[in-house]
């Protein structure tokens, strides 16, 4: 239903989004995922026509829209919506807040008030129309967001790092909204996410963006930092925040690596290899993945591990556990 080729934006000269094609499909969940600076505002911004690229096409049910008549893109404009990072709510009632696009289109006040009522039915907020939005949680508030998007039925919804500034609790309630709506009003939801475990379990198809260009494959642990040939004459990646890795590699500068969870080795005592990259970390956080757990094991740096749920029982790992990280040079994919 939407879809876009040769796509490219340039801010300051400097190429942001390099894109040959890139299609969504009607009723599905769409994550896009990548490191700060990678492009992911910018691509949904320009796929909601906020923002014009500088060269290419899009394409919304094969009708090209880019040099289409205003009047034409502003009614495809009106098929979509965008909930921004940081949305803003006007200081009064909710009601309000969520009829803002309703009375924009000039809809009756019977309509709005059925909208209105459903669409806060599907956030999970039956009755609070007459809430001052002072009166609302960061969670509820993010919630009232959506239902202003939602009360316009939008064909495709778009959703800016929706769970980014809420905590633990309500980001499992707006997750459950996202797969609700999509389950039963049908609607295209392309969101963006730094957490790449949630991208992974709401959506139909993640999409990899790295310094503006899509990346086959989703990686964890994407580190920024310099590779730097040290007084022993070895190469080391060194992190932003002074971490360093041994590395195989002919470059010397900035670079991105990923280390893949599944290639780091987890042991209680310094574990006896030939791998050059051993690090004592604490772990932070622990998500169970089916029959696999997914550990965050700080070591100056967050690094994350995948292990079997068979290894995780066997080695009684608990949150604050200390344990060594062991990995090879040639684990350290360089991009």
């Amino acid at each position: 239903m939407l879809k876009v080729k040769n796509l490219k934006k340039k801010y300051n000269n400097k190429t942001v989004l390099d894109i040959d094609y890139l299609g969504f499909q009607e009723s599905k969940i769409y994550a896009i995922v990548g490191p700060n600076g990678s492009g992911k505002t910018t691509l949904l911004n320009i796929l909601n026509l906020l923002v014009k690229p500088d060269k290419g096409q899009i394409f919304f049910r094969d009708q090209e829209i880019i040099n289409n008549s205003n009047s034409k893109i502003l009614e495809i404009r009106r098929k979509m919506t965008l909930v921004d990072q940081d949305p803003f709510l006007f200081q009064s009632t909710v009601y309000s807040n969520v009829a803002y696009g309703l009375k924009v289109r000039s809809l009756s006040s019977i309509v709005q008030q059925n909208r209105i009522k459903n669409a806060l039915e599907m956030v999970g907020l039956p009755g609070f129309e007459n809430r001052k939005v002072d009166q609302l949680s960061g969670g509820e508030a993010q919630r009232v967001v959506i239902a202003r998007a939602l009360v316009i039925e939008p064909e495709i919804l778009f959703l800016d790092e929706p769970t980014a500034s809420i905590d633990q609790k309500n980001i499992a309630k707006v997750e459950k909204i996202i797969a609700k709506i999509r389950r039963e009003l049908r609607t295209t939801v392309i969101f963006t996410t730094h957490d790449l475990s949630q991208a992974y379990r709401l959506a139909d198809e993640v999409i990899s963006l790295l310094d503006g260009k899509m990346i086959k494959q989703v990686q964890e642990n994407l580190l920024w930092g310099e590779i730097v040939k040290e007084e022993d004459g070895l190469k080391r990646f060194k992190t932003i925040g002074n971490v360093k890795f041994a590395i195989v590699s002919e470059k010397i500068g900035p670079a991105y690596v990923s280390i893949d969870p599944t290639d780091i080795i987890l042991s209680y005592e310094p574990f006896q290899s030939s791998a050059r990259n051993s690090f004592l970390g604490k772990i932070v956080k622990i998500i169970e993945q089916n029959n696999l757990v997914k550990l965050e094991i700080d070591i100056g740096i967050p690094l994350v591990v995948i292990i079997t749920r068979e290894s995780f029982q066997d080695m009684n790992f608990n949150l604050g556990s200390k344990v060594y990280l062991t990995f090879k040079a040639s684990a350290v994919k360089l991009y």
